[in-house]
């Protein structure tokens, strides 16, 4: 078919990959040899659609995280040599409210004994996950650094890279704001408050980090090191990345600190408000 053809010209080489990684962490529009597409009662049975649990992220505030996705779909998929079109639908088996429905193309491939499939769509659409943390910190660039993830997701380095970039510098003193609020509630010395409100006043990314080397709180350093500080460094090898590869993985090491770091955030200021009251509980019991 017209589809398939297209996603075969659009994809290099076919990969093997296992039905439950193919519906939830690949985008649409490859073909792939499926391993575990389908299963036959006896060696001269016709191969039967096998739909696996799924782990996806459940948006729903009951869940708000990775959840299993179960399919409760009871009419069984003939897999033949021919093209099929099937659309697969999930549910989360948590709260039972959400849902995920793919679109794919699938056969049987008699000659290797295993499946092929293509993605045609999903909905909700394929994409990056992000956590309440990192949206806490990103304000109005949260569409900027989705779309650096989706970059990321489709294997572009530089363009990945860049739009990271760009969020950091953009929300640089918004993340400043919110270390002064972890300070604040851990009362901590002025002195140290003082350093990252004069940072704040730094229009180059690199000039504020380094104002603020020793201000950084205990909670929030990641192995021991300044965050903003690996930030930094890693936008300054980006900068000098000669190829999309180099860029790529320096791209991924900004978005996993910046999460890191915004949940880090969360987790100080929530332990602060559950100490604040069981203070207040024993004061007023007293």
């Amino acid at each position: 078919m017209a589809e398939v053809e297209k996603a075969r010209r659009n994809s290099a080489k076919i990969q093997t990959i296992k039905f439950e990684d193919f519906l939830s962490k690949y985008p649409p529009g490859e073909v792939h040899s499926i391993t575990d597409l389908g299963i036959s009662r006896s060696p001269l049975s016709i191969p039967i659609l096998i739909k696996p649990r799924l782990k996806l992220h459940c948006p729903d505030s009951f869940c708000n995280g990775v959840r299993f996705f179960d399919s409760y779909q009871t009419q069984k998929v003939t897999l033949t040599q021919k093209w099929s079109r099937v659309f697969l639908h999930y549910s989360c088996s948590n709260c039972r409210s959400r849902s995920k429905i793919f679109a794919i193309m699938a056969r049987w491939n008699d000659a290797a004994d295993e499946g092929e499939a293509v993605k045609l769509g999903e909905w909700p659409p394929f994409g990056p996950q992000v956590s309440l943390g990192i949206i806490s910190i990103l304000g109005k660039n949260k569409d900027m650094f989705l779309m650096g993830r989706r970059a990321e997701i489709h294997g572009l380095g530089i363009g990945a890279f860049a739009y990271y970039r760009r969020v950091i510098e953009s929300q640089k003193d918004h993340i400043i704001d919110e270390i002064i609020r972890v300070l604040r509630r851990t009362n901590s010395p002025e002195t140290q408050i003082e350093k990252l409100k004069s940072a704040k006043t730094e229009k180059q990314f690199k000039k504020a980090v380094a104002l603020i080397s020793d201000a950084i709180p205990q909670a929030l350093l990641i192995n021991g090191y300044n965050p903003l500080a690996l930030l930094e460094q890693a936008i300054a090898k980006g900068s000098d990345a000669q190829h999309d590869n180099e860029a790529l993985k320096l791209a991924t090491a900004i978005r996993i600190i910046l999460t890191e770091l915004a949940e880090r955030l969360i987790r100080a200021l929530e332990d602060q408000t559950d100490l604040d009251t069981a203070v207040d509980f024993i004061l007023q019991h007293d």
